[in-house]
């Protein structure tokens, strides 16, 4: 009888399946939208059973809240390593260009998915579980931009105090939502102009 495996191997493997998950489920979900991608289309491009599925996650919100809060995390070390509002728009824009070159429903470097952020925003007005998965993200979203929007204001010479920082927040995580959006339905703009117009806008929230 052959020995065991370790604990350390065996806790290695569900990590690797779980992970082999996950990508599988951004693919479906980037491709075929929430409805679309089935638990079975999901087994099928990871290559394994539903049943091994169900063994890790009950159902497709679990595994929308295991990949949401993975970009949480990648998101939050992001937004901590970005010194300026300005600096994060040039960031933003890079990351969408990557994403873009990586073909539909490929995740690029980092995590950033423009299609799984648009899929998700609109699955959570009509599936209640996926509306408290990214309710329940929002309060440390508001705390990781707050924090950006100071330090751009303190690197401008100009701190803003609780109610001004709220208020500008709110302006940047519109226009970062808005950039989005505006570049996945329009790719044919002019990007120079986007970047332009962008820029002179969150110059505008130090002032």
């Amino acid at each position: 009888m052959s020995p065991a495996p370790s604990p350390e191997k065996v806790s290695a493997r569900a990590e690797a399946q779980r992970v082999r998950i996950l990508d599988a489920a951004r693919v479906c979900f980037s491709e075929r939208g929430f409805h679309g991608a089935s638990i079975s289309a999901i087994a099928e491009v990871a290559g394994m059973s539903q049943g091994l599925i169900y063994r890790y996650f009950t159902n497709k919100a679990a595994i929308i809240r295991a990949i949401t809060d993975e970009q949480r995390e990648e998101r939050r070390e992001a937004l901590a390593g970005i010194a300026t509002c300005s600096e994060l728009v040039e960031k933003l824009l890079e990351k969408i260009d990557a994403w873009r070159e990586t073909g539909p429903g490929m995740t690029c470097e980092g995590g950033f998915d423009a299609a799984l952020f648009l899929e998700v925003s609109a699955e959570a007005t009509r599936d209640p579980d996926i509306a408290a998965v990214v309710t329940a993200q929002e309060p440390q979203i508001w705390v990781d931009f707050e924090a950006l929007v100071q330090r751009s204001a303190e690197a401008a010479g100009k701190p803003l105090d609780a109610a001004a920082l709220r208020r500008r927040t709110v302006v940047m995580r519109c226009l970062v939502d808005g950039l989005i959006l505006c570049y996945v339905r329009d790719p044919a703009q002019d990007r120079e102009v986007l970047r332009r117009s962008l820029q002179e806008a969150v110059t505008a929230l130090c002032l």
